[in-house]
């Protein structure tokens, strides 16, 4: 008996103490596509519920995640739910309240939520009232924050009763700092449904973090949120509240795009591309010493002739510079051979320059300006 009792015992301490585990992120998901026969289906409310809570209570890091949805979503169970969230969330942790269903009263000054056996003829007393799940959700310490995503208003209408639910700007009470409350921009007073939770979801699973630090903030939440529900008018949100803009809703992150790494050339290699134009200026030895003969060989004879320029007369039509027989004829034949030989020289070494094939041994000067 004792064993007995000391089990029971165990069991009981064990119950209680998970109850008064908090934690720093808790989330709630309520999802109700039909809350009675005379309302059209969502078309998928309960299914996007249902995974964007695997989101939260997966790569997302929360502690723990409570799900509605369909005929549990009850008035009396989102209270009692939205309640131990609260509870299970820590003084310092952040609570997410995420709601997707039809609501009514919004476009006369009463939005309720249609909760499952909600009636259109009295949307507030047989459905839930944005005033009583709004008592509830309220930060328990300065340091507590709570985020609101709410698609309550949509298309459509039964028998005359608009379908239009709670939005931020009709949440009571609001208080300066701890409450975030984020819903789609009805315009002309209804909203498109279906596309706020799976923006969310994708957010949350880590498409919103911007920075690829592993981590999505409600700033980067609101801002991939914003995005996917624009359009060419403006912005499809409408946002009340405030929270720290730093505030982590989700552990899941993205990794950074893999930029191409251009290989680096070292200098050494780099080859500069081969211009026709641009072949560099060969000398070739032996046309080099044939040229240079002929070179000197010409200036010789200009030297040699212009070392008896002054002495040279006109004669008979011709220029002399010195008598027969005295040796100027050795001088001038000398002069003229001179000459001679230089040019022949000079043009055979410049075509043989031009003239030699590839394989004949050169020396190259080339350079970059």
């Amino acid at each position: 008996m004792r064993i007995a009792a000391a089990l029971i015992g165990a069991c009981i301490s064990g119950v209680a103490t998970a109850a008064e585990i908090q934690h720093a992120r808790v989330a709630v998901v309520v999802g109700i596509d039909r809350p009675n026969p005379d309302v059209p289906a969502l078309k998928n409310g309960e299914m996007d519920a249902i995974a964007l809570a695997q989101s939260f209570n997966g790569s997302a890091g929360y502690g723990r995640v409570f799900t509605l949805y369909a005929a549990a979503a009850t008035a009396d169970a989102m209270l009692s739910t939205a309640s131990q969230a609260l509870a299970a969330t820590a003084d310092d942790g952040t609570l997410v309240f995420v709601y997707v269903g039809h609501g009514a009263g919004g476009d006369f000054g009463e939005p309720a939520f249609m909760t499952a056996g909600a009636q259109l003829s009295d949307p507030s007393g047989t459905g839930l009232s944005v005033e009583r799940l709004a008592e509830v959700l309220r930060p328990r310490t300065p340091e507590q924050s709570i985020v609101v995503s709410l698609d309550a208003a949509h298309e459509g209408d039964v028998d005359g009763v608009a379908l239009i639910g709670p939005s931020a700007e009709d949440w009571p009470n609001v208080p300066e700092w701890g409450l975030a409350l984020t819903t789609p921009n009805a315009r002309g007073l209804t909203a498109e449904a279906g596309r706020l939770l799976p923006a969310l979801n994708e957010a949350i699973s880590g498409k919103g973090d911007e920075n690829f630090d592993g981590h999505v903030t409600i700033s980067e939440l609101a801002r991939y949120v914003g995005r996917e529900m624009s359009d060419g008018a403006g912005s499809l949100l409408h946002t009340a509240g405030s929270v720290a803009a730093n505030l982590t809703v989700s552990d899941a992150g993205q990794e950074r795009p893999v930029e191409p790494v251009v290989p680096v050339v070292p200098d050494s290699l780099l080859v500069a591309p081969v211009v026709a134009d641009s072949t560099p200026f060969r000398l070739r030895p032996v046309p080099v010493v044939v040229v240079s003969v002929g070179a000197v060989s010409g200036l010789a004879s200009m030297a040699l002739y212009f070392s008896r320029r002054g002495d040279c007369v006109e004669y008979a039509g011709s220029l002399r510079c010195g008598e027969a027989g005295t040796g100027y004829e050795a001088y001038r034949t000398t002069q003229h051979a001179l000459g001679w030989v230089g040019g022949v020289l000079v043009a055979s070494g410049i075509g043989m320059s031009v003239l030699a094939g590839p394989t004949q041994t050169s020396v190259v000067f080339s350079g970059r300006f």
